[in-house]
């Protein structure tokens, strides 16, 4: 009888000890971190991707052929379909990281409506990129990138992100989500 209200006890321990949350701070600095990091890959890949279709098209242009526009749709096709890949490799490491956080209790919706927008997001990559694997021109390409449900998520991962990291601080923590970014790549 001793023994199994020790081993009772011993197990509430461990169950309470793997489902108590995270603690403000430490939950904060995950955020921040697992943010930097993405949102610096993510920079640079765009960076990257950017620079690669200008110095193609570029290219193209200065070659003078005759099917430069079609030259020009197949790169920004590839580029795209290469780019929508490494941002969907890029998300899903960053996705998983937070979805594995436990958040302080008074933060748990505001993470997880946070979360659900960007597995949104994420979601919609491989539709963005068939999308864009199927265009015939540059108009196609671009149209099928902007009107994605990829890029109709992106206002709600940014108020989502801007809605948890109002939460954090308003609970005393010091964080940084970089909801809106707009500084370039150094």
């Amino acid at each position: 009888m001793v023994r199994s209200v020790v081993l009772t006890a011993c197990a509430a321990l461990a169950l309470g000890a793997c489902s108590a949350s995270m603690s403000l701070d430490d939950y904060a600095e995950t955020m921040t971190a697992s943010t930097e990091a993405y949102v610096v890959e993510s920079q640079n890949l765009s960076y990257d991707y950017q620079s690669a279709v200008e110095d193609g098209v570029r290219a193209i242009v200065e070659s003078g052929d005759d099917d430069a526009a079609a030259q020009a749709t197949e790169l920004m096709r590839r580029s795209t379909v290469e780019y929508l890949a490494l941002l969907l490799d890029a998300m899903g490491r960053f996705v998983e990281q937070i979805d594995g956080l436990d958040a302080p209790a008074d933060l748990a919706e505001d993470h997880d409506e946070y979360l659900a927008a960007v597995w949104s997001v994420y979601g919609a990559i491989p539709e963005a990129q068939d999308q864009v694997r199927s265009a015939e021109s540059l108009e196609d390409i671009e149209r099928a990138f902007t009107a994605s449900t990829f890029a109709d998520g992106q206002p709600r991962w940014t108020a989502s992100c801007e809605r948890l990291e109002v939460a954090i601080v308003e609970a005393g923590g010091s964080v940084d989500l970089r909801c809106v970014r707009t500084e370039p790549r150094p």
